[in-house]
């Protein structure tokens, strides 16, 4: 595409004669361009020579499509049409850039838009053998999405099937009232043991970023914010959106709220008081943010408190929308960039934690898989210093970091943010690996303790793969 005509075309082969009832289009989202189609003509084929357009009644139909960048649009056909091949035509589309807008009559690129045909397949008289699904995995586990309600069971389930090793306790509420379930497995639920560091997974804090959601089988937090996921989740897969349910009920979007410390590290370093007046590690939470008054959504407080009640020495955010890992800082130092790479002391640690995740990942691993946007994260090993792709002022990585010393990267799981239930057990399949092998991860360092002695200095061995150290100080 790219040409500036009207007889562009977007096709998708069924591969069997198909019944169409209607199409759905949503703006391919970009941090940097967006664009959307905003009418569209749609044919149909059977052997892609000979096409017939969609009429209502002698005239062809012009369906109208996006009007802005964050709700999918459905177009019902007048009829229903069997055919194997359809193409979607689009007619006017609009492109925005933050530095240049432009409003076109024409479109400019037809790969800036999400389509989704809604069809039923017919049996294939030619095939006597019908197709048969294929789940993507051997693992019997219930591949489908849970709603709040159905999550709390699904816990409750495994709690009571695995007594002896996990416990299922709250960190708090949502705006709504939902409380925010976490599932400890341990050899010993609800203590803490000296030498055993703990680990967390996080998942949800986009509600309509959710496999995350259905990927933590061994995992803490599978929901931080619950009243976006109902939000997305009563949408379903195509109509959820790229916004539905992103934000929480109160309109906070999660990764924005915690507490900027890096400029309160950065103002520091910058007037030579790090390390003897301000320290570089447990950075305390400014006043201003304790406030009852402060803008910190329930949600955001919960997680913080949980935070600082276990000594948590390695964690993982899982996002959607994506095919890549980002690690800390999430923060431009140069305030106005939008990008820039802008990397912690223990770049060398962070970069190999996202390695280890990225480089067994079975989509991130394979060279001819399609973009999910634009971004090719392929030729960076499918890492990104968080900063350097955009700039996340209050996230949670930096946070968590700064303020608790625990090591956490964002983990982008899959090119679409809400995946259709039957797309579960390969979404599974792709990711269980790398989950697994990200855990173990918690104990490939050095794990010691020492008593609360001053000026005790604790430095990791080079040679010991991986290189870093994981310690945790307990009297």
């Amino acid at each position: 595409a790219g040409y500036n005509d009207k007889d562009q075309w977007l096709e998708i082969d069924a591969r069997r004669l198909t019944r169409f009832t209607g199409v759905i289009t949503q703006a391919l989202n970009s941090i940097w361009t967006y664009s959307w189609v905003t009418s569209y003509k749609i044919q149909f084929s059977n052997d892609t020579h000979r096409w017939k357009p969609s009429k209502n009644g002698s005239q062809e139909v012009i369906f109208q499509a996006n009007k802005e960048l964050e709700t999918p649009v459905l177009n019902l056909l007048p009829e229903p049409v069997v055919a194997r091949y359809i193409r979607i035509n689009p007619q006017t589309c609009i492109w925005l850039h933050p530095q240049n807008v432009s409003f076109s009559h024409f479109p400019l690129w037809i790969k800036y838009v999400l389509i989704y045909a809604i069809l039923c397949f017919f049996p294939d008289p030619n095939h006597i053998y019908p197709w048969e699904h294929t789940s993507g995995t051997n693992d019997k586990l219930d591949f489908r999405h849970h709603n709040y309600k159905e999550m709390r069971k699904l816990m409750k389930n495994v709690s009571e099937a695995c007594p002896n090793i996990t416990r299922i306790y709250s960190i708090g509420k949502s705006y709504l009232g939902l409380k925010m379930y976490v599932m400890e497995i341990s050899d010993n639920p609800g203590q803490h043991e000296v030498g055993e560091p703990e680990f967390r997974y996080v998942a949800g804090m986009h509600g309509n970023e959710v496999l995350g959601r259905e990927l933590t089988r061994i995992h803490l937090l599978p929901s931080m914010n619950p009243d976006g996921y109902e939000m997305a989740y009563k949408q379903g897969s195509e109509l959820a959106g790229w916004a539905m349910g992103r934000w929480t009920y109160e309109g906070f979007d999660l990764n924005h709220n915690f507490a900027d410390l890096n400029t309160e590290l950065w103002d520091a370093e910058d007037a030579e008081l790090v390390p003897h007046k301000f320290p570089n590690h447990y950075i305390p939470i400014p006043e201003s943010y304790t406030f009852p008054n402060a803008t910190v959504a329930p949600e955001t407080r919960a997680v913080i408190s949980w935070m600082q009640r276990y000594p948590f020495v390695l964690s993982a955010n899982l996002h959607g929308g994506e095919l890549v890992v980002t690690y800390p800082f999430d923060m431009t130092r140069t305030y106005w960039k939008a990008q820039e790479l802008t990397p912690t002391a223990d770049d060398a640690v962070f970069r190999w934690l996202a390695t280890v995740y990225a480089t067994s990942n079975l989509v991130m691993v394979d060279d001819e898989r399609r973009l999910c946007h634009y971004e090719d994260f392929m030729q960076e090993g499918n890492i990104i210093n968080g900063a350097n792709w955009h700039t996340v002022p209050g996230s949670m990585n930096d946070f968590s970091y700064l303020h608790t010393n625990c090591f956490e990267v964002t983990i982008e799981l899959s090119c679409d943010k809400f995946p259709h239930a039957a797309e579960l057990p390969q979404e599974w399949e792709n990711n269980k690996e790398s989950l697994l092998l990200y855990m173990e991860q918690v104990r490939g360092g050095v794990t010691c303790t020492a008593p609360p002695l001053p000026c005790v200095s604790i430095r990791a061995a080079a040679l010991l793969p991986p290189p870093f150290l994981l310690a945790t100080l307990k009297p």
